[in-house]
């Protein structure tokens, strides 16, 4: 892909387990590729605490499941039509998901099909600072500018803004709720807009995942912004009301 940009970092000096090392050891035993995806790395240089950390890999989650199985690693495959399955290593537990892209998405769920590269994984990603991918060299992949956006306070969606939140409703709220990570959010106005006009989308959504979103938005930083576009939307009373 064009304009690619790949950064080396070292992210390992700030992971307190050795659970990532062995997600990356049996990808390297059992001969797949595997990469952390989207929220560790965004924090990483947000130099923010690392929480959840997720992993995308080029094999079907029909084949992951043997490798779990011989390997003896412990998982639950609750997700797996979307490719996605749960690892469990010293209680805690790890999202590990076969490279994909989505369509005939509805607003709330997705069919879904293989591919083997994170340059087309990437597409179906919400905004650019989320589509980062990092491999065991600690070689960071950035396919839409998403470092330089994360530098500049920038929030962007990947592609058709409209198109993507259309396909995902929840993609509205997790925009709203990542205008909390900074000061100052840049993003274009026309974002406001059309969720405005759009607002009654988010009705469409489970109370479960709405609150998780605002929970979030909530215990960042700049939780204002958040607030803020809710009332500038005419959703606050409706979003908390779900909290």
């Amino acid at each position: 892909m064009e304009n690619t940009t790949i950064k080396s970092i070292d992210l390992f000096s700030h992971i307190k387990n050795d659970d990532v090392f062995k997600i990356f050891d049996l990808a390297e035993k059992n001969k797949f590729n595997i990469w952390i995806v989207g929220g560790a790395i965004r924090d990483f240089f947000l130099k923010k605490k690392l929480n959840d950390i997720d992993f995308v890999c080029d094999i079907n989650p029909i084949e992951l499941v043997d490798i779990l199985k011989t390997s003896e690693v412990d998982f639950i495959s609750s997700y797996i039509n979307f490719g996605v399955l749960i690892i469990k290593l010293n209680n805690k537990e790890y999202n590990l998901t076969s490279l994909r892209e989505d369509f005939k998405q509805d607003g709330r769920y997705t069919k879904v099909r293989y591919v083997k590269s994170i340059n087309k994984d990437c597409l179906r990603r919400d905004l650019t600072f989320n589509a980062l991918y990092m491999d065991s060299s600690q070689k960071v992949y950035d396919f839409h500018s998403g470092l330089e956006h994360l530098e500049n306070s920038k929030i962007i969606f990947i592609g058709d803004f409209k198109k993507k939140c259309l396909e995902d409703n929840l993609r509205i709220l997790r925009f709203i709720r990542f205008c909390s990570l900074f000061k100052s959010p840049i993003y274009p106005n026309k974002y406001i807009s059309f969720f405005l006009k759009n607002r009654n989308l988010i009705s469409n959504l489970k109370h479960k995942k709405i609150s998780n979103e605002i929970e979030k938005a909530i215990g960042y930083q700049y939780k204002e912004n958040t607030i803020s576009i809710l009332k500038k939307i005419k959703i606050e009373s409706f979003v908390f009301e779900k909290f």
